[in-house]
């Protein structure tokens, strides 16, 4: 059974193959064959196998589950976000996963790493890049109302879509990755959005790659406040 970090690569959770293929097998018995590591786990239940290029793998949410015992919380949490954005967060067969694995290691990092996707409705937050799982734990830690990710707004009959959105507060966040956001088409574009979330009354918060990594708190602290102003309407 294709497992761990063979799993996480075949699934797109990872970016990277790991230099061994790694397998849980029910039995650890016969010769080592080199380059394939076999992991001493409990073996999947039927419902945590799938096919994936014809190769029986660990579904993700137990893929999972796996790899928690094995990297750090960061680590942790940019595979739970690799795996919102392809649509492969699916909560409940997680938990069921979280409930097989009592007693495994890393479990509690993982509950942790699930916390900014689990919501009242029970749906994922729509997430879409890299950068908005990153900034979304942080947003969710301020300790504020959830943010709606990737909201559409129509004002002045525009339509736009919002990275971050808190319609009580009337507060935007934007994220300015820069693959999509450095071009001057993309300047120019913003610049529109930007105003016609003024004239609605909208306080809009752009950050970007540089500043979440160079002075997240002090970026933070900046939408925080927003957040604690009273919208004029």
């Amino acid at each position: 059974m294709i497992s761990h970090g063979t799993a996480a690569a075949l699934h797109g959770l990872w970016d990277y193959w790991p230099h061994f293929i790694d397998v849980t097998v029910p039995v650890e018995a016969g010769r080592k064959i080199d380059g394939i590591r076999c992991r001493r786990c409990r073996y999947p239940q039927p419902e945590e196998i799938e096919l994936r290029n014809r190769l029986a793998a660990t579904t993700p949410a137990r893929t999972l589950v796996d790899l928690a015992g094995m990297v750090d919380l960061n680590a942790l949490r940019k595979t739970v976000g690799r795996a919102a954005i392809r649509k492969k967060l699916e909560l409940q067969a997680v938990d069921l996963a979280i409930y097989n694995a009592k007693g495994r290691r890393g479990l509690k990092t993982l509950e942790l790493a699930l916390v900014p996707y689990r919501t009242k409705d029970g749906k994922v937050p729509d997430v879409r890049s890299d950068f908005e799982t990153l900034i979304l734990p942080e947003l969710v830690e301020l300790g504020a109302a959830r943010p709606q990710v990737n909201a559409w707004l129509h004002i002045e009959g525009e339509r736009l879509l919002i990275d971050f959105f808190w319609e009580e507060q009337g507060v935007v966040v934007e994220t300015d990755g820069r693959e999509t956001h450095e071009t001057p088409d993309a300047f120019q574009n913003d610049r529109r959005r930007d105003q016609f979330l003024a004239s609605a009354g909208y306080r809009v918060f752009r950050v970007t790659w540089h500043q979440i990594h160079g002075e997240r708190d002090a970026v933070l602290a900046r939408i925080e406040r927003g957040l604690s102003l009273r919208r004029r309407r």
